[in-house]
């Protein structure tokens, strides 16, 4: 490239060099896009490039270039950078007159041997890998470096594109001119909405294959020597820095997508890709494309006589005209593709099973008769291994939708900057710990962070026991609160199946509170239930034992999905504190909106808790859980032993669960799961009429059962008409599983993000299904 003839005489950066750094020798004019370059060959050894800025050029976005290279020097890619050197008077910047007698600045950085990347015909994927890696560290490098000359409007920020617009109309042929308001059409709907989920941050932004120098190993081997010209940098989104890199070095290439590629690969080794950057780098890519035809044509408006921009802009256009060629899907699976790490063996079903048997424990059980491969989900959807899609309907860890981008990318961003204890002070754990007490009621405020629902339960115990003083517990026959010791034997779903050993001396089992199928049934059958709670109470208190607690689901899962007797909850939790007790609201399965009416399951029913636990949907997938409760309990606990949890309240939860909060509020979650259940409720219970096999169907919200006999006078439980339900429901695409004492109730407690489409289509289908098991019968 041949730039504008400089206005300062290589006899004049001659005098510059020795005025201003002592430096002597010769001095060789260098090519430059704005800067005018002179390379010092000192007598006293080494080579310096002096630049003399334009005219227009603001200081402050000098300072900001030198701000920024220093920064760099103590990071791990200082060597592919250039160092700004000060004056012999200590100045970054020397002021200076050209030949015409305008105001110049002039500035002193290292020199980097290499070629420039655009002089090489030949590009290895290793090279391209290097580069792709190199650009990762610098923009990791660049994390939490800011200057007021970064923050500036520029043509080149990619987040405002479409400004560039209105150089449209100097774009002649029609048919590129509509394909460019297309594309800006385009980002207008998929980029600028999803902005505010992107990382923002400083980076380099011209990554160009003039600006990357490269050198040659002994071995003949192509290295990145280095990376020139911070011109352009500014804060903005951080995937443009890759997107901008790989526009570039996909101009006039055989196989434009497979070099993207091995760039993307390379720079999510190092800084892994959220999902919504890997969704919108092909569209960044289009947008840098469209933005370098716009300021072409921009360009030769008002230089009609410039040949130089119609020869630059032609390959841009080549490949801009070629990318709106490529199948989106093609593009996304090239970048999924580069996006995998270090892929494990691909497997068959039976060879996973055989390792499966050898080294993982055998009490470890797989879903279906016949298993599946789940290799990815989205949404309210799991893919297997040959690509089919399933409806996930039993998923209730997933609650905002399998891989949500937001909630993704929050613990991507965080587990990049920093995942320590909470020994340390983060504003993470703060956010948190306000905006989950702030869903709860009074005097439910104070916060425990651990890592699974079992943890939670375990701690809930801890406190109910430090506050009343006695270990003595009532809980719900075939309850199940987690697989510690301490819960396992109160839960007779574990104590009193296979292994079990019985329920312990402390633990004492009330009946389900189940107006279907349990001894009370009818209008009172909650006081009922109650009523026994309230007998149970006596008699301990009698044998001078006294209950501290009283735990139970708010709705009951492994129970059979049952929303408990109305009343019931009011009145056990009423006689259980009037004996001294605590009463504490399992909410692992059914929290976060999931209840539809309420955000709370127990709010649903009535009742205030004392503490209350949280785990599964509370990080959508990751691993975390707390125990919120009462200031008077929370302060019993403070005996002078500390509690204290390796991972519980780490930032990277911290930064999951607020997303989730987030995307429950914004998405409008729990209004779905009200609207959803109620269409459940009525469309299974319009086609129960004509099915001998449906019992009962219940629920509220996202959370839902459907009971199968084969009597409906005693209630035979149709277990192995459930089970084949489930795996003719597998066949169709609709992933069920069966739960309850009996195995005979079909359990619904899927993602919160389903569609009514969905649940059309999960109504209609079981409705072919127990038709067809049925006729057989």
């Amino acid at each position: 490239m041949t730039g504008p003839i400089s206005p300062v005489s290589a006899r004049r950066a001659t005098l510059l060099a020795a005025q201003g750094w002592g430096l002597h020798g010769e001095v060789e004019p260098l090519t430059g896009e704005f800067d005018f370059n002179f390379l010092i060959h000192a007598r006293s050894g080494g080579r310096f490039v002096l630049k003399v800025s334009p005219i227009d050029t603001a200081r402050e976005s000098l300072e900001c270039q030198i701000a920024v290279l220093r920064h760099l020097q103590a990071s791990p890619v200082a060597p592919l950078f250039q160092r700004p050197i000060p004056t012999t008077d200590g100045l970054d910047l020397l002021a200076t007159e050209d030949n015409d007698g305008n105001h110049r600045w002039v500035r002193l950085v290292s020199y980097l041997e290499g070629v420039p990347l655009v002089a090489l015909d030949r590009r290895p994927p290793r090279l391209l890998e290097e580069i792709g890696a190199t650009l990762a560290s610098l923009d990791l490098a660049l994390r939490g470096f800011d200057h007021p000359g970064a923050r500036r409007q520029l043509q080149w920020d990619l987040t405002a594109m479409p400004a560039l617009g209105r150089f449209a109309e100097f774009i002649s042929d029609p048919a590129r001119r509509a394909l460019i308001e297309r594309r800006i059409d385009r980002f207008n709907r998929v980029i600028t909405p999803r902005l505010a989920e992107l990382e923002f941050g400083v980076i380099y932004n011209d990554a160009n294959d003039r600006n990357l120098l490269v050198r040659t190993d002994e071995d003949g081997t192509p290295r990145l020597g280095g990376i020139i010209d911070f011109g352009d940098m500014l804060h903005t989104v951080v995937v443009a820095e890759l997107a901008i890199a790989c526009a570039y070095l996909m101009l006039d290439r055989d196989e434009p997508l497979a070099d993207a590629a091995n760039v993307v690969r390379g720079y999510n080794a190092v800084r892994p890709l959220t999902v919504v950057e890997r969704e919108l780098l092909p569209e960044f890519i289009v947008a840098r494309l469209v933005a370098s035809v716009l300021m072409s044509a921009h360009g030769r408006h008002r230089d009609p006589g410039n040949s130089y921009l119609q020869i630059s802009e032609a390959p841009v256009w080549r490949l801009l005209e070629r990318m709106t060629m490529i199948d989106r899907d093609r593009t996304a699976e090239a970048i999924e593709t580069a996006c995998r790490h270090h892929p494990a063996p691909v497997r068959s079903i039976d060879e996973i099973l055989a390792v499966r048997r050898r080294h993982v424990g055998r009490n470890l059980s797989v879903s279906y008769s016949a298993p599946l491969k789940i290799v990815r989900g989205k949404g309210q959807y799991l893919y297997d291994a040959d690509g089919r899609r399933y409806l996930d309907l039993v998923n209730n860890v997933c609650h905002v939708g399998h891989c949500h981008p937001h909630v993704v990318a929050a613990g991507q961003r965080q587990m990049a900057e920093l995942n320590t204890n909470t020994r340390y002070l983060h504003d993470h754990l703060a956010e948190y710990a306000l905006r989950l007490t702030a869903t709860f009621p009074d005097p439910l405020s104070v916060c425990f962070f651990v890592c699974t629902g079992t943890e939670a339960n375990d701690l809930a115990l801890r406190l109910a026991r430090t506050h009343t003083g006695t270990k003595e517990i009532i809980v719900l026959e075939h309850a199940y609160h987690g697989h510690s010791p301490s819960l396992i034997e109160i839960a007779t779903y574990k104590c009193e199946g296979p292994g079990g050993e019985g329920l312990a001396d402390h633990a004492h089992a009330a009946p389900i509170p189940d107006a279907y199928r349990g001894p009370h049934r009818g209008p009172d059958a909650g006081w009922r239930y109650g009523d026994e709670v309230g007998r149970m109470v006596a008699g301990l208190e009698r044998a001078g034992r006294p209950p501290g607690a009283f735990m139970a689901e708010s709705f009951i899962g492994c129970g059979g999905q049952v929303i408990p007797a109305p009343g019931f909850m009011p009145e056990a939790y009423a006689v259980v504190r009037a004996a001294g007790g605590v009463c504490i609201a399992d909410e692992v399965q059914v929290g976060f909106g999931r209840a539809g009416s309420h955000f709370w399951a127990f709010e649903a029913l009535n009742v205030v808790p004392d503490i209350v636990t949280l785990g599964k949907p509370i990080g959508n997938g990751h691993p975390m859980a707390a125990v919120v409760t009462t200031p008077e309990i929370a302060e019993s606990f403070v005996t002078g032993m500390e509690y204290f949890n390796t991972f519980g309240g780490n930032p990277v939860s911290c930064a999951i669960g607020l997303a989730v909060l987030e995307v429950i509020e914004a998405e409008g979650l729990q209004r779905r799961a009200r609207e959803l259940g109620r269409q459940f409720l009525e469309s299974f219970r319009e086609i129960a009429p004509r099915h001998r096999l449906i019992g009962d169907v219940r629920g509220l919200g996202l959370f839902l059962g459907v009971e199968l006999v084969r009597d409906h006078d005693t209630l035979e439980p149709a277990d192995t008409e459930a089970s084949a339900v489930i795996d003719a429901m597998r066949d169709r695409g609709f992933l069920l599983s069966t739960d309850g004492p009996l195995h005979n109730v079909i359990k619904i407690k899927p993602p919160m993000v389903l569609t009514t489409e969905d649940v059309a289509a999960v109504v209609e289908n079981t409705d072919e299904v127990l038709t067809e098991i049925e006729a057989r019968r």
